[in-house]
C-alpha cells in the first residue's frame, strides 16, 4: 500500500492506494470510468465547448472516478492497466477478424482456446468475455463517434442540397412568374372559312406560348424534368459513396494514430523499465560495498585482539 497526498477539490485527502493484480471489479470500474469519460468529452464536444486538456488531467478524472466506486489505484495504475487491456482487446479482435475473414467458423476462435494454446499464438492468455465485451462497447462507439462528429457538417450540407434540388427544381423561374403577371391577349379574330383547322395560330400567338412554355404540360417539358431529377439523385448517390469512404479514412487515421500512441507509451514503460533495473544493480553493488567493508573492519578488530592477548599471555610475570 502506498499513501500519497491527493488533490480532490479545496482539500487534501490522504489516499492509501492498492498495489498488486487487478481483481475483475477494479477492471470493469476502470472500464466505466474510460466510458464516463469519452461521452464527457464527446458531450463538450458536441456543444462546441471543448478546449485541449492534458492527459494528467484526464487521468485524474479516471483515478477520482474509480477511487469514489471502490478501486483504489493512482492515476499512473490506471494509466498503465487501461493500455495492457488496449493490446490484449487488440490482439483477440484482430485474431477474431482475421478468423471471420477466412470463414473458419467457430474452429481456432479465442474463446475455445486453452491457455497454453493462446500462448502459442502470441495471445493474451487471461482475457474474460465480460471485459472484451465491455471494450467492445468503449472502444468501437469511440471511433465510430469520432468519425461521425468529425465528418457530420459536411453530411449535412452535401446531402441537403442535392435533396433541395430534386424537391425544388425551378425556384427562380417561379418566383419571377408569380411575381411578374402576363399580359392578357386580345381574342383573335375568327378564322376565314377557307383556313383549314391544322394551319398554325398567328405569331402573337406563338410568341405567348413561348413565354409561358415553362409550365406547359407537354411530354418534352415532363422528360426533361425527369432528367433533371435523375441526374440530381445520381448526384446524391455519388456524394453518399464518397462520405462513407471519407468516413472510412477517417476511422483508420484514428486507429493508426491509437497505435501509435501505443507504441510510444510502451516505449517509455521499457526506458524506465531499463532505469529502474539500473537503479537496482547500483543499490546491489553497494550494498555488496558495505557488506565487505564491515567484514573487513570485523577482521581487523579480530586480529587486534589476537595481537593484544598474544601480547599479555608473553609479558612477565
Amino acid at each position: 500500500m502506498n499513501l500519497v497526498m491527493a488533490d480532490q477539490g479545496n482539500s487534501n485527502v490522504l489516499r492509501d492506494y492498492r498495489k498488486g493484480n487487478w481483481t475483475i471489479h477494479e477492471t470493469m470500474v476502470l472500464i466505466a470510468a474510460k466510458k464516463m469519460d469519452e461521452e464527457r468529452r464527446m458531450k463538450k464536444s458536441g456543444e462546441k465547448e471543448v478546449r485541449s486538456r492534458p492527459a494528467e488531467l484526464r487521468w485524474k478524472w479516471v483515478e477520482d472516478y474509480c477511487w469514489r466506486n471502490g478501486c483504489l489505484r493512482s492515476q499512473n495504475q490506471c494509466n498503465d492497466k487501461w493500455d495492457n487491456l488496449m493490446r490484449d482487446y487488440k490482439k483477440v479482435r484482430d485474431h477474431e477478424r482475421r478468423l471471420a475473414e477466412k470463414g473458419g467458423g467457430d474452429e481456432g476462435s479465442y474463446w475455445k482456446l486453452d491457455k497454453h494454446e493462446r500462448k502459442d499464438r502470441n495471445l493474451p492468455s487471461n482475457m474474460l468475455s465480460q471485459i472484451y465485451e465491455a471494450l467492445v462497447e468503449v472502444v468501437e462507439r469511440r471511433v465510430a463517434q469520432r468519425a461521425s462528429g468529425s465528418s457530420d457538417s459536411h453530411i449535412g450540407f452535401l446531402v441537403e442540397r442535392p435533396m433541395s434540388i430534386v424537391q425544388h427544381p425551378l425556384p427562380p423561374l417561379l418566383e419571377h412568374h408569380s411575381s411578374t403577371p402576363i399580359p392578357a391577349l386580345a381574342p383573335p379574330p375568327p378564322p376565314p372559312p377557307t383556313l383549314p383547322h391544322s394551319q398554325p395560330l398567328p405569331t402573337m400567338c406563338d410568341s405567348s406560348d413561348s413565354d409561358t412554355s415553362e409550365y406547359s404540360g407537354s411530354p418534352a417539358k415532363r422528360r426533361r424534368r425527369g432528367e433533371g431529377t435523375s441526374r440530381s439523385s445520381e448526384t446524391s448517390l455519388e456524394v453518399g459513396s464518397a462520405i462513407s469512404k471519407s468516413a472510412s479514412i477517417i476511422a483508420e487515421a484514428l486507429q493508426a494514430c491509437e497505435e501509435k500512441e501505443e507504441k510510444r507509451h510502451r516505449d517509455l514503460l521499457s526506458v524506465q523499465e531499463r532505469r529502474l533495473k539500473i537503479e537496482e544493480s547500483r543499490t546491489e553493488i553497494n550494498r555488496e560495498a558495505i557488506n565487505g567493508m564491515v567484514d573487513a573492519v570485523n577482521k581487523l578488530a579480530n586480529s587486534i585482539l589476537a595481537l593484544v592477548s598474544e601480547k599479555n599471555q608473553t609479558a612477565p610475570q
